[in-house]
């Protein structure tokens, strides 16, 4: 396949800088966004199609605002032509919604400090074969795994002066060991390929791993403790249904009935730093605004939503500076907060109970009170404080809301991903341990 390389930056200052000038609006905004993924897996875990290495994909993202009113245009192509006439098409879309509470609607320039490193030379010069020998050596003897990586590079100007671009890279080293019901996996994902620390990756999949026979039986109304991985994908379902900011405006996010009330037990507590490291830190958002730590749930009690600069108007709110192109915001760096728990104390916690090794991305089919469906892998029994037998996949109902209200242990030790809200960052989890819950089913 032939490589198809980025498009020289020198190339999208001069195209953009030349579009402000001409545009006729009160505000514009131009978003250039181009990214490159690849993956590679075990020679036993691969699928037709599943090594491959993309092209880099542009998107550019047109936003004006006119009388404060606020149109938007989403193109593939370059082409500066093309661009004059979205910003026309902007301006004609901008004419029938609602008028901005506050001016100006787009960020003005400001100081930024980018201290942490976003981009690994090592990543972006990944092919296929340099990938699969990576993963070789990390594998091992009794494990497989996959190697997943992006480069993007992103541009954000607009009429007021603000100019900002950075490159960023991103690794993700998944990790499977055993076969069927008994199989133990892990992840994590880094900025850079010398910090993905794949062997403690390998080694938590093995841990987890079993080839005991598989147990049948009841698995309802008993304790759970989730790994670190199904962690992730609980607060990344509650990132995307009730703290983006189209959520709360619409009201189907609990937020807009539940701000600063404890709904979560006082143990669970939520920040997005988009400057902290151990992370995948991003210094600015897709308005251009400088990233700040915020405290989203503080002992139970949930704050903000993520909200841009026209949605904080259009709330009262403060802007969380977390927009991700288009019209919304989603935060992109999350860290739930570790406990004191050990692996000791986490199983005898959940004396009697399961282990959940990982989730399926669950869906949420009653956004008000976040009730989701999900599919858990990797469950094991717990007895006797340690991991028993494995039981087949099963598939978990429940409520966020009802999940995080009954939380009795929080693990000491967190892992990092990369995931499907997360586009520039990551979010990070222990292991939860859960009161019973009744929502438990073998896969039919």
């Amino acid at each position: 396949m032939k490589t198809v390389n980025f498009i020289p930056f020198e190339q999208v200052v001069d195209t953009f800088e030349r579009i402000l000038e001409l545009s006729p609006a009160d505000e514009t905004e131009l978003v250039w966004l181009e990214r490159r993924y690849g993956a590679v897996s075990d020679p036993s875990m691969q699928r037709r199609g599943s090594d491959f290495l993309e092209n880099p994909r542009l998107t550019v993202l047109v936003r004006v605002v006119e009388a404060g009113r606020q149109g938007w245009y989403r193109t593939e192509t370059p082409d500066p032509h093309l661009l004059e006439g979205g910003i026309r098409q902007a301006l004609a879309l901008a004419k029938v919604q609602e008028r901005a509470k506050s001016r100006p609607v787009l960020p003005k320039p400001s100081n930024l400090k980018m201290e942490h490193r976003l981009y690994d030379e090592a990543i972006s010069e990944l092919d296929l074969k340099s990938a699969r020998r990576h993963l070789s050596q990390w594998c091992g003897e009794g494990c497989q795994g996959r190697l997943s990586w992006s480069e993007t590079r992103l541009g954000i100007f607009n009429s007021h002066g603000l100019r900002r671009r950075a490159r960023a890279t991103e690794a993700t080293f998944s990790a499977s060991a055993g076969s069927g019901a008994g199989t133990g996996r892990a992840s994590g994902s880094a900025r850079a390929l010398e910090d993905l620390q794949p062997e403690y990756i390998r080694q938590r999949a093995l841990d987890t791993s079993s080839e005991d026979s598989v147990s049948e039986g009841q698995t309802g109304n008993v304790p759970l403790v989730l790994a670190p991985e199904a962690s992730i994908e609980l607060v990344n379902l509650l990132n995307a249904y009730a703290l983006s900011g189209r959520s709360y405006l619409d009201g189907t996010s609990f937020l807009a009935q539940h701000r600063n009330v404890q709904v979560f037990s006082r143990d669970f507590h939520l920040v997005d730093d988009g400057t902290r490291l151990p992370g995948l830190p991003f210094p600015f958002d897709f308005e251009g605004s400088p990233k700040l730590p915020l405290e989203l749930i503080v002992k139970g009690q949930p704050t903000t939503p993520a909200l841009t600069k026209y949605q904080g108007g259009q709330t009262g709110l403060e802007p969380t500076a977390q927009a991700v192109g288009g019209q919304d915001a989603l935060f992109g760096n999350l860290f739930l907060q570790p406990g004191e728990a050990d692996v000791v104390d986490l199983l005898h916690a959940a004396e009697g109970g399961l282990f959940i090794g990982w989730l399926e991305p669950p869906e949420c089919y009653d956004p008000n009170h976040l009730h989701f469906r999900g599919i858990a892998r990797g469950v094991r029994r717990i007895r006797n404080g340690r991991l028993a037998e494995p039981l087949p996949d099963q598939v978990w109902e429940d409520s966020l809301l009802r999940a995080f209200a009954r939380l009795r242990a929080i693990g000491r030790d967190s892992i990092l991903r990369s995931t499907s809200t997360t586009l520039l960052g990551a979010i990070s989890a222990p292991s939860l341990v859960l009161d019973a819950s009744e929502g438990m089913r073998p896969v039919a």
